[in-house]
């Protein structure tokens, strides 16, 4: 009862197997960096981009999964530390030019502006805390919410905070935090580049479950295996 039926039928897989149905092997939101990514955490590497997700082109900004370190200490469920971070983000990105791309053509360029950023937080402390941050730096623009909210939703630049300082810090477990259903929802959002802001002592926790620890490897290997910098002042 406590699987979807979905999980029934294709078991331990992360994806439906060839021979008991049909995988959408193609996306049409990320480009190939970030559907790289998001494969490899999610879909067993079998995603691809769709040739339309290689012609956008952001400014400046590389594309894909963006691991952005941010020490802090003590945070549970909100970050001041990753707050600050998100708002000077959005002051790097906003203002860069965009050439966006449908039917497989290039549109003509146009500048980001604050409805092309989303900022998907893991706790519902963090999303209050960044829309006042965002508040006081004249940023209202820009829509903040947890994973559940941006289900389906697209934007050229996702910025995701995971808030929590450590696992003993952790108000729900590391399996909540680290899920990688969550985790692929929130990166996926994007079409061009996806930041994820995290503490580093995240990386240290100490599993207590096989659960834990397979999930733990994924946001290792999501975050050691993309290290293109951080916030482009």
């Amino acid at each position: 009862m406590e699987r979807s039926v979905l999980e029934h039928v294709i078991g331990d897989h992360a994806t439906i197997p060839p021979e008991r149905g049909y995988f959408l092997s193609l996306t049409h939101r990320m480009h190939p960096e970030l559907t790289k990514a998001v494969s490899h955490l999610q879909y067993e590497d079998r995603l691809e981009s769709a040739k339309v997700a290689g012609l956008r082109s952001l400014e400046e900004i590389p594309p894909g999964a963006i691991p952005v370190p941010v020490d802090h200490r003590g945070n549970t469920t909100s970050c001041p530390e990753e707050a600050h971070e998100v708002v000077a983000i959005i002051e790097s990105v906003r203002g860069r030019e965009w050439i966006d791309a449908r039917d497989d053509e290039r549109q003509p360029p146009r500048r980001i502006g604050l409805s092309d950023i989303l900022v998907v937080a893991a706790f519902n402390d963090q999303v209050r805390l960044i829309k006042r941050q965002l508040e006081q730096a004249g940023l209202e623009g820009v829509e903040v919410g947890t994973v559940d909210k941006f289900q389906g939703k697209e934007a050229p630049v996702v910025i995701v905070s995971m808030a929590t300082s450590s696992a003993e810090d952790l108000p729900r477990g590391l399996d909540f935090l680290l899920s990688p259903n969550r985790l692929n929802v929130a990166i996926s959002r994007a079409q061009w580049a996806s930041y994820v802001l995290y503490a580093p002592e995240l990386l240290n926790a100490q599993p207590s479950s096989i659960e834990g620890l397979r999930r733990l490897g994924q946001f290792l290997d999501l975050m050691t295996d993309n290290q293109k910098g951080a916030v482009l002042a």
